[in-house]
């Protein structure tokens, strides 16, 4: 017995729900990793902030402590090496932790007794020669000290 009055869904109908429910499903899935790899690099980003924060204060304190002192004498006492770059020449000065922190220090251009000390913190998986780093820094921090060469 035949059946002319079939209430339903055709093969055609039911494909297309589901295509418009994947890719409603897709671009909810796309948001959710987005938004956690956003907080994951967010998270690293205040880290190396808290790292470039705590090697400005150190150094900080040291020069207050060392008052005739100079950055060639307090950075090592900091666990930072010494090391000579040939292009562009300059001294840089390294610590590895969990990053690569990089101290560069410049004689300030108004006031010869000050220094301008900036302290960069690098991906220590992206960074093979602090001199020229091929990546931008995580965290950067720059100050001005009173101390000698």
């Amino acid at each position: 017995m035949p059946y002319n009055n079939e209430k339903g869904f055709s093969l055609v109908e039911v494909l297309a729900a589901f295509v418009l429910i994947s890719i409603i499903l897709i671009s909810f899935f796309t948001l959710f990793f987005k938004g956690r790899e956003t907080t994951v690099e967010s998270k690293k980003t205040v880290d190396a902030t808290y790292t470039a924060q705590q090697e400005m204060e150190s150094i900080y304190a040291t020069t207050k402590q060392a008052s005739n002192a100079s950055m060639k004498t307090i950075l090592p006492t900091l666990q930072y090496e010494m090391k000579s770059c040939t292009n562009p020449p300059k001294t840089i000065y390294t610590k590895y932790k969990n990053e690569v922190v990089v101290v560069e220090v410049f004689e300030n251009s108004k006031e010869k007794t000050l220094r301008n000390v900036m302290v960069s913190v690098y991906d220590q998986k992206k960074v093979t020669d602090p001199c020229r780093p091929k990546v931008n820094p995580k965290a950067q921090m720059e100050n001005i000290m009173r101390a000698g060469d």
